[in-house]
């Protein structure tokens, strides 16, 4: 008596169970989806809170920085900058700094109380 693999449950390619929830499909046809995306486990908490203070001041550096290269610009080629987007982007660059500033300055505050606890 001759069993192929589909026949066989314990020769399968396929296990009959699982691990977890993810379930490999294998590719047989090149006209096959083959772009998975796994779904995050619920686990995985985000960034950590040094990484999120961490690209908030890389934006708030890319506008400042965006701001002087364009204030620089209207210097030596006035007519190419408009200056219109020149005052946007020193506004933006502005804004961010300020609260910027006012949320470390919040945090510092913070911190101190809870060090001073009587």
């Amino acid at each position: 008596m001759n069993l192929s693999k589909v026949d066989n449950p314990f020769l399968s390619p396929y296990p009959l169970n699982p691990k977890g929830d993810i379930v490999p499909l294998k590719k047989i046809d090149d006209r096959h989806y083959t772009e998975l995306s796994e779904k995050e486990s619920p686990d995985k908490v985000g960034e950590s809170f040094a990484e999120v203070f961490k690209k908030a001041h890389e934006q708030v550096n890319d506008l400042q920085v965006n701001a002087n290269s364009l204030t620089q610009k209207m210097v030596y080629d006035p007519n190419s900058v408009d200056v219109h987007e020149l005052m946007i982007a020193s506004e933006k660059a502005r804004i961010s700094l300020t609260f910027t500033k006012t949320i470390a300055d919040g945090v510092v505050k913070a911190y101190r109380e809870l060090t001073n606890l009587r």
